[in-house]
């Protein structure tokens, strides 16, 4: 037997919920002094989540199998958003919000933010921004909450 449309909608939900607390979490690290890096790695973490809760949201059967398969989005948060603006319809990020997109992903896809290595020393993250993601991600989970 098949999920109901209700389970669907409910583990989408709870995938926004997971995403937007990782994202929160960054905001707390920042405010205390926390690890630059680390609070990069929840914003990518949480961006993650939240791009892919919002597509099983919106066509939950699509994606439930595509997700979790490395070659077709694993964690590259580039596709995961091209797919979210896709599906939604809405207007494409801006050149510097692509930009910071890909310069995150970069960071994240190859485990800069998540262990300490030679590159903390050549490429160090410090300078590295996220504004522009989180306030876009913020956003479209306030707009995704008015509708539950």
């Amino acid at each position: 037997m098949g999920m109901t449309l209700y389970a669907k909608s409910e583990i989408s939900k709870w995938m926004l919920y997971r995403g937007h607390s990782f994202l929160k979490s960054a905001i707390l690290l920042k405010q205390s002094g926390g690890s630059h890096d680390v609070e990069l790695y929840n914003v990518c973490q949480g961006t993650e989540v939240v791009l892919k809760g919002l597509l099983l949201l919106k066509v939950y059967d699509k994606y439930k199998p595509l997700l979790p398969k490395r070659k077709i989005f694993g964690h590259n948060l580039v596709k995961l958003a091209n797919a979210a603006i896709f599906e939604y319809g809405v207007k494409e990020l801006s050149t510097d919000e692509t930009n910071e997109l890909e310069l995150l992903n970069i960071y994240y896809n190859n485990h800069f933010l998540r262990y300490a290595g030679a590159h903390d020393i050549f490429f160090p993250a410090t300078s590295v921004e996220y504004g522009l993601t989180i306030r876009k991600l913020m956003a479209c989970i306030k707009i995704a909450s008015r509708n539950f």
